[in-house]
């Protein structure tokens, strides 16, 4: 439940080793029936990998958090290493070769994790802990659209694709969206802002233009043992009009009640009124504290993430 667990989806590469080839021809015996045995294993960035495993947990949890591109990519391929162990070659660049699989879309996202610490501690001057860094890049995903992606719950999050694919110019700011601003809380190095027990909360105020989507996320490292152990929630309300939203309110099987079962928590309003919008972390049942958690919040934000002090 801690970990950033990555699935698979489809690279968008349409000439490769098994570019061409329909999952049916590539894996006869493993996706023998349709849709997918007619499908290519490439050339669709919004759809998943076959192979790619789907959730949930036992206990109800989102998994996987995230995917990204698993088929026909381009890996680096050592000099000893037979081509047979490979998707196929790189044409004219013999120290590659394509290759497919999570252990792909792994490594992908652990590349987009360097980057983002890389931002935390360069750009922001802070150490950020694991938490964040899952909070970032769960924030910054998109939404693959294709009916593998979202079978039979086409609302965020769902069993088969998480929160979405990783997409970094949508998790840090830079130049493919200017507008994009960041404010975060990271709690793991400071005890006031931990929790001790349960009815505590932490509320922060910040503003947004309305000009673009308003993203939030909270994460927390959550005591060892299976399922939930220390149960935090998210509540957003918009200031003017008192209008609410909770934390993961899409989940599949949902009760309608705040959610007991994960430790990833989002809301995405994706045309939100402008004004001020306060944001609540509650520590809705506390096993064993303190409990420190992270929150991420991205759009066109015309504020500093504030705390409001009861």
């Amino acid at each position: 439940k801690n970990a950033l667990t990555v699935g698979a989806s489809r690279s968008s590469r349409t000439a490769g080793a098994y570019a061409a080839l329909t999952w049916g021809e590539a894996w006869p015996e493993s996706f023998p029936d349709p849709p997918i045995a007619s499908e290519r294993v490439a050339g669709n960035g919004e759809a998943l990998a076959a192979f790619s495993s789907r959730g949930p947990c036992d206990d109800r949890r989102i998994k996987p958090d995230v995917v990204a591109p698993g088929t026909d990519i381009a890996s680096v391929k050592s000099a000893l290493a037979p081509l047979r162990n490979f998707w196929g070659p790189c044409a004219g660049q013999p120290q590659y070769a394509f290759m497919g699989g999570t252990s792909m879309a792994a490594p992908l996202v652990s590349g987009c994790a360097a980057l983002v610490r890389e931002y935390y501690v360069k750009e922001r001057r802070v150490k950020p802990s694991a938490a964040l860094l899952k909070a970032t890049l769960i924030n910054g995903t998109r939404w693959l659209t294709a009916p593998d992606a979202v079978a039979d719950h086409a609302t965020l999050p769902n069993y088969h694709q998480g929160f979405g694919c990783v997409y970094l110019p949508w998790t840090i700011p830079g130049p493919a969206a200017p507008q994009l601003k960041l404010e975060f809380v990271d709690t793991w190095k400071s005890k006031p802002l931990q929790f001790a027990r349960s009815g505590q909360r932490l509320r922060f105020r910040v503003s947004v233009s309305g000009d673009s989507w308003l993203r939030i996320c909270l994460t927390w490292t959550d005591l060892p043992a299976r399922a939930l152990q220390n149960n935090l929630n998210l509540f957003v309300e918009h200031v003017p009009t008192r209008q609410k939203w909770m934390g993961n309110a899409d989940l599949p099987m949902s009760l309608n009640i705040p959610d007991p079962d994960n430790n990833v928590e989002v809301v995405r309003l994706e045309h939100p009124a402008p004004g001020e919008y306060l944001i609540q972390v509650a520590a809705t049942n506390l096993l064993k504290g303190p409990q420190d958690c992270a929150l991420v919040v991205t759009g066109a934000l015309t504020s500093p993430l504030s705390q409001v002090v009861d």
